[in-house]
């Protein structure tokens, strides 16, 4: 009975105070789990934000200046753009000039002849055929669809015998399938039928053909025989 009298509680107080070690021990480590995140954290935040301001530090300049020199550059393409767009335009209003001078000059109008290369030589541009029945060759040079006043006078006495029969055939062979070449064949053909009328030939006695051969006909070549 003694003994039992004598308990005080003293045996029970080391357990709890190792208990309450414990959860301090346990909430300083969380705590202390806590601060070592945040700051982590916080390191790479800013250690990102450093980078940042380094690469501005360097980019900036470098824009700046490409910035500051970019307008001269842009500048001097677009002039030399403009300047090479004035020439092409330029070459293309002569291109259409001549143009409009070949057709005006197709139309009737001999103030210029497209193939300046006057017929001093006979036996160059106007050929004397046996093998066509004693015919005249008239040979057209480049794109000449007209006779000059000299070249007229050369052909109209070259065509004197024909012209006496009182008729005369005018035939052109242009390559098949070439429109441009059969419009130029004709009005060679023309050219031609109005040399014979001036020397009093009837047109109702002139026949002219324009008739399609083969590929690689000469549509520069007017035959002129007697009908």
């Amino acid at each position: 009975m003694e003994s039992e009298g004598n308990v005080d509680g003293s045996d029970i107080f080391w357990p709890g105070y190792v208990d309450a070690v414990t959860n301090l021990v346990l909430n300083l480590l969380f705590m202390l789990t806590i601060m070592i995140v945040a700051v982590f954290m916080f390191a790479l935040e800013l250690s990102r934000h450093k980078d940042e301001a380094q690469v501005e530090t360097v980019v900036t300049p470098a824009a700046e200046k490409q910035q500051a020199m970019a307008p001269k550059d842009i500048t001097t393409d677009v002039v030399k753009a403009k300047d090479t767009e004035i020439l092409t335009l330029q070459k293309e209003l002569a291109s259409l000039k001549k143009q409009v001078e070949l057709q005006n000059d197709v139309r009737g109008s001999q103030k210029v002849v497209i193939a300046k290369t006057p017929m001093q030589k006979t036996e160059k541009d106007l050929d004397k055929s046996s093998s066509a029945g004693g015919g005249v060759v008239v040979k057209f040079i480049l794109d000449a669809v007209t006779l000059s006043p000299s070249e007229a006078e050369t052909l109209r006495s070259t065509l004197a015998s024909i012209a006496t029969g009182g008729s005369a055939r005018i035939e052109v062979v242009v390559p098949a399938g070439f429109s441009e070449a059969k419009r130029l064949g004709f009005y060679r053909a023309m050219a031609v039928r109005n040399q014979l009328i001036e020397m009093n030939v009837p047109a109702n006695k002139i026949e002219v053909s324009v008739r399609e051969g083969k590929s690689g006909a000469d549509n520069s070549k007017v035959l002129v025989s007697p009908h």
